[in-house]
């Protein structure tokens, strides 16, 4: 595995397909080929895409490096920034290096981008032809040090999509001191027993999300070296290679550390490694912390869990030394499969800085269709549900102990003085139990067991020494007087927690009566959130059940790296202002796999609001998924790199909408994506509103300052309850710009549906029904 590149991650999102292919409005396009590339594969082609390049950096619109059908020979080139507007380099051809082996290597990169912000790099083929490298180094002849295919370093606001790299002469994509990067939907491919050739290196970079890649090579599919922090990892196909890894790490006596990974939804076949965390026998400084490796798939791998702290290859600058790297926090849950060795997990700690904090939950691994077994060293920790480990085999005075219980780091609510039965004030039972938890310097779970539990408002508070789950089994319940939360503003608060997880259970606000008080006109309380995150980073919430809440069910503020997975927030279609989601001031927010059916917005977007990622929701009724309303302030965030996939609306007063009133402000929304959506009989498919004015004070014939540029709309189907499927009602002073429709089908009665626009600029492509609006 490689040391020495990569780059940067989480649940972090910079714009998908948005940064339109054919769009003369949107953006200004530079062909490679109008600057002398040849599309031949002979031609030296570098001087030409420099060219663009440079022309495209210096300009004040968007711009586009548009590489056509055809096969393009380049040697290196550097892509410099800082640029002064965002750059789509789209390719729709392939890109190859020179057979010379010589003409790349001895740089160490073919494709470079350096100190750009907000580049998007989509589609195509790059082919390093490798072969002749490798053959070099397996025979220990004089060769090159060896070109990583295309990397980022000191880059903000990346996109990587739809890229397939080929046989790299070493690494094929690097991040590098960069933040806020996504990879999604690429291929990687080299022989399994090319050298050197891992898929992707992130080092020194934070905010690196990795999803939907296909990685097969001669090294490490994904590795984390120094200083990677918030990267999340999913749907990894990985294989054939050496796995997923953190490290090498420790190799330089002050090194930084490897800080809040996840890697879950991904399968490795015929690897040589699953997971591994790997560090040199040497002292260091470094540290890696707050791990999560979950919902993974081993077919036929050779060590599926693995840390291995007594790295030493050479047997030089190590020998009778222990690692200084320190492991705290892993967690290995929900993995299952075949292993090619009986020895299915091994952990191999340092002797001097022993792994702490070690939990495996439902570990199901198999050898020859018999048990494995597991070797541990210096390991500390617990196990939960079923672990298909035979016995640890303890050749060691220092080993993993597995706990079922887990007793030390379980706070039952009960014991605290709880009572399941619905009846009885538990908020003080509760709170014992969170401060317990929240001084604990080993990771802890508050339990809520089987039940039903009266909760009055309550507020967690952090920050804690540790990570903490919040496992619900049972229900809690809201008092039946509203007045009993209503005046708080909240029900459920954690405030300025970091690592906490809510996993299961079932909230019930009981806010019936609130809402008869509010629809009869009468003197009300504000209303409470159900659950509210203020000022907390590395949230997980999955499994959670939200019923009847006051006002909006679940509220993400002011945070950092979320992610909501199959949660399910219901209230009546004629409950007023019951939102499902709200996320403001937050980045990195991911929300999947889940279901809204509420008196309001499904999801709501306020200002602030930067990466978010939405996929697989069932949204209706409800009023759809909205972004805004914004502009209500003069002086605003903005709303940026938003998308929504893979998702169905179902008789919502609203489909996609943006919203803002009308009146200046410093306000924007760009780079959103709304893509892979059906519509089932609701009212406004399509809709951005940039004169909401509902009380007619304050704004009446003023034009909303908020700048909205750079949406997609595509492939997108359904039925609408009303004519206009599509309605575009943008500002007049400030019009919406960059939009593009692509392949649009919405009908209204068994017909195509209607338009209506006003102050719109972008294109359209494929079919666009209705028909009208640009």
């Amino acid at each position: 595995m490689a040391n020495n590149t990569s780059f940067l991650c989480a649940i972090i999102l910079f714009s998908t397909i948005v940064f339109l292919t054919n769009s003369s409005t949107a953006m200004t396009t530079f062909n490679v080929q109008l600057y002398g590339a040849r599309g031949d594969g002979k031609t030296d082609s570098t001087k030409p895409f420099l060219t663009a390049w440079t022309l495209a950096c210096g300009s004040e619109a968007q711009s586009m490096v548009y590489i056509p059908r055809g096969t393009y020979l380049v040697r290196n080139l550097v892509f410099w920034g800082p640029c002064k507007n965002i750059i789509t380099f789209k390719i729709d051809g392939k890109l190859v290096a020179p057979k010379n082996y010589w003409s790349i290597g001895n740089s160490g990169y073919w494709i470079l981008f350096a100190k750009v912000n907000r580049i998007l790099v989509y589609g195509g083929t790059i082919d390093a032809k490798g072969a002749g490298y490798w053959s070099c180094r397996k025979k220990g002849g004089h060769c090159p040090q060896g070109a990583r295919s295309i990397s980022f370093s000191w880059c903000n606001n990346v996109l990587l999509s739809g890229l397939t790299s080929l046989n790299s002469q070493n690494l094929h994509v690097t991040v590098h001191h960069s933040s806020n990067v996504r990879i999604q939907n690429i291929r990687i491919r080299a022989p399994s027993r090319s050298p050197n050739t891992d898929g992707i290196i992130v080092q020194s970079s934070s905010g690196v999300t990795i999803s939907g890649a296909v990685i097969g090579t001669g090294d490490d599919c994904i590795a984390l070296n120094q200083g990677s922090v918030n990267i999340y990892i999913e749907r990894v196909l990985c294989g054939p290679g050496h796995g997923i890894s953190i490290g090498s790490l420790g190799d330089h006596a002050d090194e930084e550390g490897v800080n809040n990974v996840t890697v879950t939804n991904s399968v490795f076949t015929k690897t040589r490694n699953g997971v591994r965390i790997k560090s040199w026998a040497r002292p260091s400084t470094g540290f890696v912390r707050n791990v999560e490796f979950r919902n993974l798939v081993m077919r036929n791998v050779g060590n599926p869990l693995i840390i291995d702290q007594n790295y030493c290859p050479s047997g030089k600058g190590c020998p009778n030394q222990s690692s200084g790297v320190k492991i705290s926090g892993v967690t290995f849950a929900n993995i299952k499969g075949t292993s090619t060795t009986p020895i299915a997990m091994k952990l191999d700690c340092s002797g001097s800085h022993h792994c702490t904090e070690i939990t495996l939950k439902n570990i199901k691994l198999t050898y020859m269709k018999g048990a494995t077994t597991s070797y541990c060293k210096n390991a500390h920790g617990g196990a939960s549900g079923v672990v298909l480990l035979a016995v640890l085999l303890m050749f060691f005075s220092s080993f993993l102990l597995m706990r079922t219980s887990m007793a030390a780091y379980n706070y039952n609510v009960v014991k605290f003085g709880a009572k399941p039965d619905g009846r009885t004030d538990s908020t003080k039972a509760f709170l014992g139990a969170w401060q317990a938890a929240c001084r604990s310097a080993a990771s802890v779970t508050v339990t809520v067991p089987r039940g039903s539990f009266l909760l009055k408002p309550v507020e967690f508070r952090g920050p804690c020494r540790s990570k903490i789950t919040f496992q619900i089994y049972g229900t809690i319940v809201a008092p039946s007087d509203y007045r009993g939360l209503g005046n708080s503003g909240y029900w459920i608060l954690f405030v300025k927690v970091n690592r906490i997880s809510i996993n299961g259970g079932t909230l019930d606000a009981r806010g019936a009566s609130f809402w008869a008080c509010r629809k009869s006109g009468k003197s009300c309380p504000a209303g409470a959130r159900s659950m509210t995150f203020n000022w907390a980073n590395n949230v997980v919430v999955t499994g959670l059940t939200s019923i009847n809440s006051q006002v909006t069910h679940l509220v993400i503020n002011s945070c950092n790296n979320v992610v909501v997975g199959k949660v399910k927030l219901v209230a009546p279609d004629q409950s007023p202002n019951t939102d499902g989601l709200h996320v403001q001031n937050s980045a990195g927010v991911t929300v999947t796999d889940s279901t809204f059916q509420t008196g309001d917005d499904c999801i709501s977007i306020g200002p602030g609001t930067r990466n978010l990622y939405m996929s697989k929701l069932n949204c209706g009724p409800g009023h759809g998924i909205s972004i805004g309303s914004l502009g209500r302030d003069a002086k605003e965030a903005g709303v940026q790199n938003i998308t929504l996939v893979n998702s169905v609306f179902s008789g919502s007063d609203n489909g996609v909408r943006i919203k803002s009133w009308a009146r200046q402000s410093t306000g924007f929304v760009r780079n959103v994506l709304f893509q892979n959506l059906i519509m089932k009989n609701v009212q406004n498919p399509i809709i951005v509103d940039q004169n909401y004015c509902p009380t007619h004070q304050g704004c009446p014939k003023q034009g909303s300052g908020v700048k909205i540029s750079q949406v997609v709309y595509r492939n997108i189907q359904g039925t609408s309850r009303t004519q206009h499927a599509l309605k575009f009602d943008c500002s007049r002073s400030n019009p919406c710009q960059a939009i593009r429709l692509h392949d649009i089908k919405l009908t209204f009665n068994g017909r195509s549906a209607t338009s209506q626009c006003k102050n719109i600029k972008g294109v359209k492509a494929g079919v666009v029904m209705p028909q009208g609006c640009l």
